[in-house]
C-alpha cells in the first residue's frame, strides 16, 4: 500500500525514496517509448487527448532523474572508498553495467526465433559488437553512462580535493554536450547529461541542500518548467527543474513501495528488457494504445523479474 502523504519530511534523499523514484522514472521511460514507437497509421486507437499527456517527453525527463540519482549515488559510494577504488570494486559495477545487456541479447534472440524470424541474421552480431538494441537502435543512454561511469571513477583513483574532481566532471560533461551538438547528434544525446555532475555536487552539499525547504522549491521548480514552457522551451532546462522537482517531492510524498523499489533497483534491466515486449511481444495489442501500454508494462516487469531471478542465481 502507498501511503501518500507524509506525516513528516523524511530523510533527504533517503535510499529507499531514491530507488523509489528510479522505478517511477523507469515507468516514464517504457511509456514514453511506447509512445514514440507507436505506429501513427492503420488500424489503431490512439485518442487525441492523449497528446495533450505530452508523453514524448516523459522518456527525457525519467533519464534525467535517473542520471542524477546515479551521480549522487556514486559520488556517496567512492566517497566513502576514496584511496580504495580496488579492481573488485571496478569490477562489480562493470558487471553490473554489461550483465543486463548480455541478458538482453540472450533474450532477444529467444523473442526474435520465436515472433520475427525474418530479423534473425548476422546482423545481429554487428549490432551486439557496437553495444546497440536491436533493430539498430543506437543505445546511446548506456554507451553514456558506461562513459560517464569510467571518467567519475578515474578522478576518484586520482588524490584531488573533492571539489575540483567535481569542477572536472562538470568540464567534461559541458564538453561532451558541446561536442555533440556541434557534431550534430540527436538532442537525446546530450539534453540530460548534465544531471549526472549535478547529482554528483548534490552529494557534495548535501547537508546544505537537504536544510531547503521541500515545498518552495517544488513550487518553484514548478513554476520554472511552466514558464520555459509557454515563453522559450528548453530541453536541457526541462530535464534540470523536473529533476529538481522530483527530489523535493519525494520528502513530501511517500512513493516508497516494493514494486518500485524493486524496479528502480533494477533498473537497467527494466530498460533493456523492454524493448523485445514493446517490439516484439506486445505487438498483437497495437490496436489500442491504453493497452498496448498497459501489457507492456506488465510484460516488461514479469520479463525483467526473471532474468533478475537468472542473474542473481546463475551469474553470481
Amino acid at each position: 500500500m502507498f501511503h501518500f502523504l507524509c506525516t513528516k519530511k523524511s530523510d533527504f534523499l533517503n535510499p529507499q525514496g531514491t530507488y523509489s523514484l528510479r522505478g517511477v522514472a523507469m515507468l516514464m521511460i517504457i511509456l514514453s517509448h511506447a509512445h514514440n514507437g507507436y505506429p501513427v497509421s492503420g488500424d489503431v486507437y490512439f485518442s487525441s487527448w492523449l497528446n495533450l499527456l505530452h508523453m514524448e517527453f516523459w522518456g527525457g525527463m525519467g533519464v534525467a532523474v535517473f542520471l542524477f540519482l546515479s551521480g549522487y549515488g556514486m559520488t556517496l559510494s567512492l566517497s566513502k572508498r576514496e584511496g580504495d577504488i580496488n579492481r573488485q570494486y571496478v569490477t562489480g559495477k562493470l558487471r553490473r553495467l554489461l550483465e543486463p545487456f548480455l541478458i538482453y541479447w540472450l533474450v532477444e534472440i529467444i523473442v526474435l526465433l520465436i515472433f520475427n524470424r525474418a530479423d534473425f541474421s548476422w546482423h545481429l552480431l554487428e549490432e551486439f559488437l557496437t553495444l546497440s538494441i536491436h533493430p539498430d537502435v543506437e543505445n546511446w543512454f548506456f554507451k553514456v553512462i558506461i562513459g560517464i561511469y569510467i571518467v567519475t571513477i578515474l578522478l576518484y583513483t586520482v588524490k584531488l580535493r573533492q571539489s575540483v574532481r567535481i569542477g572536472l566532471l562538470f568540464l567534461f560533461v559541458v564538453a561532451y554536450l558541446f561536442a555533440m551538438r556541434s557534431a550534430g547528434f540527436g538532442s537525446w544525446w546530450y539534453n540530460t547529461v548534465l544531471c549526472f555532475p549535478i547529482g554528483t555536487f548534490v552529494a557534495y552539499r548535501k547537508e546544505w541542500f537537504a536544510k531547503l525547504s521541500p515545498i518552495p522549491m517544488m513550487f518553484l521548480s514548478f513554476l520554472l518548467i511552466v514558464m520555459i514552457s509557454a515563453v522559450h522551451f528548453n530541453d536541457i532546462a526541462l530535464h534540470l527543474l523536473f529533476t529538481c522537482f522530483c527530489v523535493y517531492a519525494i520528502s513530501v510524498v511517500n512513493i516508497n513501495n516494493r514494486w518500485l523499489y524493486f524496479i528502480g533497483y533494477n533498473s537497467l534491466v527494466f530498460y533493456f528488457m523492454e524493448c523485445p515486449v514493446l517490439d516484439e511481444i506486445m505487438k498483437f495489442s497495437y490496436s489500442n494504445f491504453p493497452s498496448y501500454c498497459l501489457l507492456s508494462l506488465i510484460g516488461t516487469y514479469l520479463l525483467s523479474w526473471i532474468c533478475v531471478k537468472f542473474i542473481q542465481n546463475t551469474l553470481k
